[in-house]
């Protein structure tokens, strides 16, 4: 049994290792698709939150201000009817945490911290429940940004 138990180890440990190397980073930003899209896709007045996504080591996916559906991309000629540019769905569709509460609200699980180029912005959800209530992380325009941000969606990063 020992020696059985030695072998396990041999191979469990190194693969954890691996696993372990393979989520380090800060998980806001990374992309996600949310499983539960609207029929005719988003709508660019709103910003919707999928609170349960496995595509995110936050758990929370959140769609900012897109218009149409995340799976229709256009491709080098355009694309089908109400196709979505790639560069929109990258900067749109993306993980964020919930990084601040309402006053006078608070936090049943651990607040997040945004991180280099991301921002929270405080009351993004007002309703629902007490767990999901408060700010949430989205992206900000830092100096000599490459990501291509609609500066008409998304503020300036604070200046430190």
């Amino acid at each position: 049994m020992h020696r059985l138990m030695s072998e396990v180890m041999k191979v469990a440990f190194p693969l954890l290792v691996v696993l372990a190397a393979g989520c380090s980073g800060n998980p806001i930003g990374d992309p996600c698709v949310p499983e539960s899209i609207p029929p005719g896709g988003f709508d660019m007045r709103e910003i919707y939150l999928e609170t349960s996504s496995v595509q995110c080591r936050t758990r929370v996916c959140m769609v900012y201000q897109l218009s149409g559906d995340p799976e229709n991309i256009c491709d080098s000629t355009g694309g089908p009817a109400g196709c979505i540019l790639q560069t929109a769905v990258n900067n749109q569709v993306f993980c964020s945490c919930r990084c601040s509460v309402p006053e006078g609200g608070q936090a049943n699980t651990p607040l997040c911290d945004c991180g280099d180029g991301f921002l929270c912005i405080d009351d993004i959800v007002t309703t629902g429940g007490a767990g999901v209530q408060g700010g949430y992380c989205t992206p900000c325009i830092r100096e000599g940004d490459t990501r291509g941000l609609d500066p008409t969606l998304f503020g300036n990063c604070p200046v430190e």
